[in-house]
């Protein structure tokens, strides 16, 4: 029996394990190509914020690399020549540089930049020399925006903390309150010709997010009443407050508020309505979201989206003020969408077959676009194009040259009927040295969630490292089973108190179906999956033998504890469940993979992160103690420092080479 818990108190920067499978294939294309390294992968660059110039003339973007001697991930500003393409790099690290903003008259370019310590607000005048700083604030700069006549900047900033407090943490009285409120961001102004800076409100409520009125005279704020993750995505409101402070209103405006976190409204150009993403109060909680309207003439609350039904992001109100676009998940794609305000139905603009669209910026023109997207075969780059005829965007960088050498496999859009006779979708990668007829060992790769999904983006990262595997050999498996987003709310809400149920049933049926078309082996079966895909890589190895080896990471095994330690898990499990367990113990206890861990037969690998405040290391804990009884192989690894996600590159690396390792060993 195998049976190991282990604790890094430092990085292992071990030699990367070569994968041997037992295959034949060339250990690189025929075109002389070479597959991604793990080092590779996770130094793909990606995009973050866009913000395309007034003028239409520039686009800046932020573009995140690696530094594997700080073991950190940086950031920086970079500027793309609309006509001819050139890029430039704003900043050159070490630090964070990010989001990016022009001023109104596109002279100035604004962004945050970690490099005197807290985020700070520098300023980068094209032409006039280096950026130089421009807010300073003791608590650092969260987010900023420029008004609309460019005169002033409001931003966010940490409250100060009550010195007597401090004083007294500073003398050992350090005691944590649970679901006490972190420091809130509070709202200030900056005078940009005075440069000054002056608060602009404040209040018993934590700011997640605002923006300006079109004329300039009002801000809209969204508020909750702490600054604690579980508590923002709960209890939200939305106010209003004159540019000089006063007449501070809380509007009557209730909606669920769970997938509004980003608390940026959208105003019409006459001011007259505010538009936010939100959950509607006259559907059930979990559903696709609706863009409501305040009117603030009559004082009435619509819904603009009528029937439509997407998950959808990155509002903008149209300049004609007949329509607000956005991006939402379409099926294996996120494409732009246009919702009529009159007839309250939204009309496809892209149609792009394989692509995950991102950030979208707009000139001061209205019409002309920039926006960040990937493919399944080429990561992030920026586009540019005319939103009344977006399919013609073209492509504006070349952010990725290493990779020309680099090969990546071929990406297949796969649709199957699962049990009951539900269309599931996804996606698999060939591998290299693909030959028709032969089959090849099988990753199944599981998102989390359940409400997320693999789509067309670039699969090649540390969150779905298919182009990875499909380089060793592997065929590469990505199924959305029922639960994912991108198909409407009833599919969306297809595995209501029923995890582990049709969502099994649905990723398995795709699975054999691929060993049906002879493509997968039966025989040499690998998953992984983080999250709820931790939870369904856990309930899939209490259900059957059929996997060789699996990789559970900050995975769920135990429902009713889960729903005890972790706020965010209360708010899933009241969407999916709708009961608490004291009131319905019964299917906390049968949805539960670590009730089945009696039934583990695969060897199973755990890794957790001790910081993670969502699925907590107690779940991997719990389930690694049941499943160790067993005598079936077990190994449990805990990573210092980090939470939900996994973002130091040292961390990636070293849970890629146990899960490479892992497969390779029981592969045999």
């Amino acid at each position: 029996m195998i049976a190991k818990i282990r604790r890094f108190p430092f990085l292992i920067l071990g030699l990367a394990i070569g994968l041997m499978l037992l295959m034949p294939g060339p250990g690189r294309a025929q075109d002389g190509k070479k597959p991604l390294t793990l080092e590779g992968m996770i130094s793909i660059k990606s995009v973050g914020t866009v913000a395309l110039a007034p003028s239409a003339k520039m686009v800046a973007f932020d573009v995140t690399s690696v530094d594997w001697a700080r073991n950190t991930f940086t950031s920086d500003v970079w500027l793309a020549d609309v006509e001819s393409g050139k890029c430039f790099a704003v900043t050159k690290g070490p630090d964070m540089n990010m989001g990016s903003a022009w001023s109104p008259d596109g002279k100035a370019l604004t962004f945050l930049s970690t490099r005197r310590g807290k985020p700070q607000l520098f300023v980068f005048r094209p032409g006039l020399g280096e950026a130089e700083p421009l807010i300073e604030a003791p608590g650092g700069v969260q987010k900023y925006a420029w008004s609309p006549d460019g005169k002033t900047i409001a931003f966010l900033t940490p409250e100060t903390p009550d010195k007597d407090q401090v004083k007294a943490r500073e003398s050992g009285f350090d005691a944590s309150e649970i679901d006490a409120t972190r420091p809130r961001s509070q709202m200030q102004i900056f005078d940009i010709a005075g440069k000054t800076t002056k608060p602009l409100v404040s209040g018993d409520f934590h700011i997640m997010g605002f923006s300006w009125s079109p004329d300039g005279s009002k801000l809209a704020l969204v508020t909750s009443p702490k600054n604690v993750e579980h508590v923002t995505w709960d209890f939200q409101t939305l106010r209003v407050v004159n540019a000089d402070g006063s007449g501070l209103m809380a509007l009557d405006f209730p909606y669920y508020a769970a997938f509004t976190r980003r608390g940026e409204a959208v105003w019409s150009p006459d001011g007259r309505y505010l538009g936010l993403e939100v959950g509607d109060l006259k559907k059930p909680e979990l559903h696709n979201h609706i863009i409501q309207l305040y009117d603030f003439k009559t004082g009435q609350v619509s819904n603009a989206s009528g029937d439509t039904d997407h998950f959808l992001y990155n509002c903008r109100w149209a300049a004609d003020g007949d329509g607000i676009y956005y991006v939402a998940y379409h099926l294996l794609n996120s494409q732009i969408f246009r919702l009529d305000l009159k007839t309250r139905t939204a009309r496809q603009l892209t149609h792009f077959p394989q692509m995950e669209i991102n950030a979208v910026s707009f000139a001061a023109d209205g019409r002309t676009i920039a926006f960040s997207a990937g493919t399944p075969g080429w990561p992030q780059e920026i586009y540019i194009g005319d939103v009344n005829d977006p399919d013609k965007a073209r492509r504006l960088t070349d952010l990725h040259p290493e990779l020309a050498g680099t090969w990546l496999g071929e990406t297949e859009e796969i649709t199957w009927k699962s049990s009951d006779g539900l269309q599931i979708s996804g996606n698999i990668v060939y591998p290299l040295g693909y030959v028709k007829g032969r089959s090849y060992p099988t990753v199944t790769l599981i998102h989390g969630g359940p409400a997320g999904n693999f789509n067309n983006s670039f699969a090649g990262n540390y969150y779905c490292p298919a182009q990875y595997f499909a380089g060793q050999g592997y065929l590469v498996y990505m199924p959305n089973v029922r639960g994912s987003i991108g198909w409407g709310s009833a599919f969306l809400r297809g595995d209501l108190r029923d995890w582990g149920g049709g969502d099994y049933r649905d990723l398995m049926s795709g699975l054999d179906g691929l060993i049906a078309r002879g493509l997968a082996d039966k025989d040499r079966l690998v998953v992984w999956g983080g999250s709820y895909g931790g939870y369904m890589t856990n309930w899939i190895v209490t259900q059957t033998t059929r996997f060789k080896a699996a990789h559970s990471e900050v995975s769920i095994a135990n429902l009713q504890s889960l729903w005890a330690v972790s706020p965010i898990g209360r708010i899933l499990f009241r969407q999916y469940f709708g009961k608490t367990p004291l009131e319905d113990p019964d299917i906390y206890r049968r949805l539960s993979p670590v009730t089945y861990a009696k039934n583990v037969k695969t060897p199973l690998l755990l890794t957790q992160n001790e910081k993670d405040e969502r699925v907590t290391v107690e779940q991997a804990l719990e389930f690694f103690r049941a499943v160790q009884t067993t005598g079936t192989p077990v190994e449990l690894y805990i990573y210092p420092g980090e939470s939900h996600g996994t973002m130091m590159p040292n961390h990636q690396l070293d849970k890629l080479r146990k899960t490479e390792a892992w497969f390779r060993k029981y592969l045999r």
